[in-house]
């Protein structure tokens, strides 16, 4: 019998699962059964009003229930629209979820399955003294980065060219939740006054609409998906590194260095982090990979080793 480990993705995934499964989605079908027990109420309200209104000589009650029912049911139609852009808003908001946590836990699930696929091997690398260089003895071995996730949230990936260094699919599903969740709530809200209000939208109460509703979410997720483009490009054609803002040429590129830190949390506690960095002929040195995921960190390091053709000082990283 298969011992189940408490670290397995799918233990903690039973949480929220079971907090939709038996809390929000009987509270979501409640309040869509009451919604739609109201629509039913309107409508037999509208029928009524207009049966009335067909009556050649109507008493005097049903003059007072066509009065009633003229005054009643066009306050009813209006908040029966109003409540569906309600529904519509927290639906979206919900898929919006739904995506970000079946993509986040997929993304991560897929990782720890690829990484553990039996067809990988352990690659042979020896890693370089630096003690034994004159630049390598003179370099620093202080983070170039003052923080760093404890997941994987870089990966290098080929290109026609050579390689890219880029944003895990965990981190864009991050950016593109925000991203949508903002947007969902933005479309709505001005889609609603459209419909709704008698005024045109001016500048300042579109401003207004756009912060008060999804428009800061909308706003980090656009500076995320920015973010969290392509970091580092390795050209083979044009035989430059582009980085940091700079153009470096293979020719410059002197060696890779491998470092661990470790990053203080906010309340207590820690987690270690590694990273990669690309040191030039002038003792220069760039990030390329800043995560926490050690076994990815080292074999996308070897394939850029590899690439670049230059060795690697490690300190301490095993």
């Amino acid at each position: 019998m298969k011992k189940v480990s408490l670290n397995n993705a799918w233990f903690f995934a039973i949480i929220p699962i079971g907090i939709f499964v038996f809390v929000v989605l009987p509270q979501l079908q409640n309040t869509y059964e009451f919604f739609h027990k109201r629509e039913i109420e309107v409508q037999q309200s509208i029928r009524e009003l207009d049966s009335l209104q067909q009556i050649t000589n109507p008493t005097r009650r049903d003059l007072n229930t066509i009065k009633r029912l003229e005054i009643s049911v066009p306050i009813q139609k209006l908040g029966i629209r109003k409540e569906r852009y309600t529904y519509y808003k927290t639906g979206g908001m919900l898929a919006v979820l739904a995506f970000m946590f079946i993509g986040m836990f997929g993304a991560s699930y897929w990782v720890k399955r690829k990484k553990n696929l039996p067809t990988n091997k352990q690659i042979a690398f020896s890693f370089d003294d630096f003690t034994a260089d004159a630049i390598g003895q003179h370099i620093s071995w202080d983070a170039l980065k003052g923080s760093g996730s404890n997941f994987l949230s870089e990966r290098l990936r080929k290109t026609t060219s050579g390689y890219k260094i880029t944003s895990s699919s965990y981190m864009k599903f991050i950016a593109w939740s925000f991203f949508l969740m903002g947007g969902n709530y933005v479309a709505w809200s001005y889609i609603e006054f459209v419909e709704f209000s008698k005024e045109s939208l001016t500048f300042m109460q579109g401003g207004k609409m756009f912060f008060t509703s999804g428009g800061p979410f909308l706003l980090i997720g656009i500076f995320l998906l920015f973010s969290f483009g392509t970091k580092v490009q390795l050209n083979s054609q044009k035989r430059k590194v582009l980085i940091d803002g700079e153009i470096i040429a293979f020719q410059q590129v002197y060696a890779l260095q491998v470092l661990s830190k470790f990053v203080q949390g906010n309340n207590s506690g820690g987690y270690y982090c590694y990273e990669v960095n690309l040191v030039t002929q002038s003792g220069k040195r760039h990030n390329l990979l800043n995560h926490g995921d050690k076994e990815y960190l080292l074999s996308d390091m070897v394939k850029i080793s590899r690439f670049l053709k230059v060795p690697v000082w490690n300190n301490g990283v095993v």
